[in-house]
């Protein structure tokens, strides 16, 4: 988890890391403003379950469909979960491997999932379903 390069606003990742961490997953909190080439390598070395990014002004969310591209371009297929003020489910899945937290407490619902082997792209589709605890 990290909020991305440029935004300096953690307060919601750090409570979806406390709320996933709680739901019993493994979580690497990077911090905030974390630069894209710094968030993508963490990515190939770790290999994740997903990553999650936060951005709270408009001006960084773009960091999400690089993040995104970059992941795939290596080869990999690891969800990259957009989160934070700025961003909405619909911009979420714009872009390569994208999904979509509203609110800290959906984390790791969306982590269940993704665990039991659901892709990405089943995770969108069965999003509200998801969220609403079924």
């Amino acid at each position: 988890m990290h909020a991305v390069e440029g935004d300096p606003h953690d307060i919601g990742k750090n409570i979806a890391a406390v709320m996933t961490r709680s739901a019993g997953y493994e979580v690497i909190d990077m911090g905030r403003d974390v630069p894209i080439v710094d968030a993508v390598a963490k990515v190939k070395e770790v290999k994740p379950l997903f990553i999650s990014g936060t951005a709270l002004m408009t001006t960084t969310m773009s960091a999400f469909p690089v993040i995104g591209k970059m992941i795939k371009d290596a080869g990999l297929d690891i969800p990259v979960m957009g989160c934070g003020g700025a961003v909405n489910r619909e911009y979420a899945n714009s872009y390569d491997l994208g999904i979509y937290s509203e609110k800290a407490p959906q984390t790791p619902k969306i982590a269940d999932k993704l665990l039991a082997g659901k892709d990405w792209k089943w995770v969108r589709e069965n999003w509200d379903s998801i969220v609403e605890g079924e």
